[in-house]
């Protein structure tokens, strides 16, 4: 009984024990659970917060990296125009005038211009010893520029030259030799022309930015190189009574100048065929129009000129070609035959130096005293053969001979006149006036020399030939070396061999003046 109430009382105490405990473990995991819960929460709203904070930051992250984008750009638009402004200045400085030309240049005109002038002195490995001054102007001053240049007669002499040319039988009377040879350089005006004095003219609507325009201001660069380092116009206008000479030089000069071109191109990444010439206001049939001698004549340093400094370069690179600027060629022959130039036993023309101011007959002076040279015989015998030519054939008003020098070399030497002419050794004329010259009627006296005597009766034909289809008349030997003009008339003319390698042509109004000139200059050693 005891044993049984004491069972019992456990019993009845274990059960709300029981019952404590389990409302305990209940509570307890219900408490664990929310805690749980709220830990979860709290890492959600924290991962959200550093979520935010991340956006947050990555926000001003990027408006740091746009801030920074933006200064970098405002500091290379200050350096940008800091150099800009450097240019100006420099560029004002540099003038050294107030007046600057048409415009003001703009900052990437200057920076195009810095670029070129430093590619050229790269390229054509000689300093400036002097700053160039740049202007920019309109194509009227440019063109006028050519006026002044070596090489184009001045006005004084215009209408000398004119009437010299026609009695030479250079051109047809009546043409205006100084005018056309100014058209002729106009016509292949570029965007530059270096005027002497250090300054390059530009054409104010030019764009120095594109390949032509830059390619044209890169040699005009070259040209003001040339003066600087040789002197170059000087030396063309030291070569006075000696057209023949001088173009020799020019030639030389113009090689040069092309030489630079094509490397300037190359090294530019521009098309090694781009036209320099974007200034240009001529039309084919405007060039063609240009009296076939002048044409050739002033054409002739830039169709044969590079040819020759190419020979040069191919020896001893630039230093070649600037010793042919310092020590240039003595005539056009030597540029046709370059072996001539660098010849051991280099041949100094027969220059015929007579005493200028003993050369007067009468009390008159000549117009004009001049070497034709050995271009210049070509020319003219070239010239005739071609209109003899078309007067046989039934078209005299073609008056015009094609194109000869610029299509190279190999087609002008080919040409019979060419043949007959190469083997100059010398000449020099003088034309005096004869009232006042019309239809090419002034006096002219030519003497010629003649590497032997086989080249100075190859002359001596072709001349003759020439002479009687331009003036109309025959000619008959007179004795063994002379042919004189049998048709009755006013003009004399006398073509004679003097020894074994001279020919002497005589043109005259009439045979009362050809003795006064014969007298005067071959009773006595020229």
């Amino acid at each position: 009984m005891r044993s049984s109430t004491a069972l019992g009382l456990v019993i009845f105490a274990a059960i709300p024990m029981a019952l404590l405990f389990w409302t305990l473990k209940e509570r307890n995991t219900s408490y664990v659970k929310r805690s749980e819960e709220l830990a979860f929460k709290s890492l959600e709203e924290d991962l959200e917060n550093f979520r935010l904070k991340s956006s947050r930051l990555e926000d001003e992250n990027n408006n740091l990296m746009q801030q920074i984008s933006i200064e970098k750009d405002n500091v290379a638009s200050l350096i940008k125009e800091k150099e800009g402004l450097e240019l100006r200045l420099e560029n004002y400085r540099d003038s050294g005038a107030p007046e600057l030309g048409e415009r003001e240049w703009t900052a990437e005109e200057l920076k195009a211009r810095k670029k070129a002038e430093e590619l050229t002195l790269k390229i054509r490995e000689l300093p400036l010893k002097r700053k160039l001054k740049y202007r920019l102007t309109n194509w009227e001053t440019m063109s006028s520029a050519f006026s002044a240049m070596p090489g184009v007669s001045s006005p004084e002499e215009a209408s000398a030259q004119s009437r010299a040319y026609s009695a030479m039988g250079f051109v047809n009377p009546g043409t205006d030799v100084r005018s056309r040879t100014l058209d002729l350089l106009k016509g292949q005006l570029g965007a530059a022309i270096f005027v002497g004095d250090d300054t390059v003219f530009l054409n104010k609507d030019s764009s120095i930015n594109n390949s032509s325009d830059s390619t044209a201001l890169a040699i005009e660069i070259a040209r003001a190189l040339q003066d600087q380092h040789f002197e170059l116009n000087a030396s063309l206008n030291d070569w006075l009574y000696n057209d023949d000479a001088k173009l020799a030089l020019w030639a030389v000069a113009a090689g040069d100048t092309n030489l630079l071109k094509i490397r300037y191109q190359l090294q530019n990444n521009l098309s090694a065929t781009a036209n320099v010439q974007a200034a240009t206001t001529m039309s084919r049939e405007q060039f063609e129009l240009i009296p076939a001698y002048v044409r050739e004549y002033y054409l002739f340093p830039f169709s044969l000129g590079d040819r020759f400094c190419q020979n040069l370069y191919d020896n001893e690179r630039w230093q070649s070609v600037n010793n042919a600027i310092a020590r240039p060629p003595l005539s056009t022959s030597e540029i046709l035959h370059p072996e001539l130039y660098t010849s051991e036993e280099r041949l100094e023309p027969e220059r015929f130096r007579w005493n200028i101011n003993a050369t007067e007959i009468d009390g008159v002076y000549p117009l004009w005293n001049n070497v034709a040279g050995e271009l210049g015989i070509a020319l003219l015998l070239n010239q005739s053969d071609f209109l003899q030519r078309m007067n046989e054939l039934g078209q005299p008003d073609i008056v015009n001979m094609p194109e000869l020098v610029s299509k190279g070399i190999e087609h002008f030497s080919q040409r019979d006149g060419s043949k007959a002419a190469a083997g100059w050794h010398g000449d020099r004329f003088l034309v005096y006036p004869n009232g006042e010259g019309k239809r090419g009627s002034d006096h002219v006296y030519w003497m010629t020399k003649w590497m032997d005597n086989k080249e100075a009766q190859e002359f001596y034909d072709a001349i003759t030939k020439s002479i009687q289809f331009r003036r109309g008349v025959k000619l008959a030997k007179d004795n063994d070396d002379e042919m004189v003009s049998t048709t009755k008339g006013d003009r004399y003319i006398s073509i004679k061999m003097i020894g074994e390698d001279k020919v002497r042509i005589v043109d005259t109004g009439d045979k009362v003046f050809a003795d006064k000139v014969i007298q005067k200059f071959e009773t006595s050693s020229p």
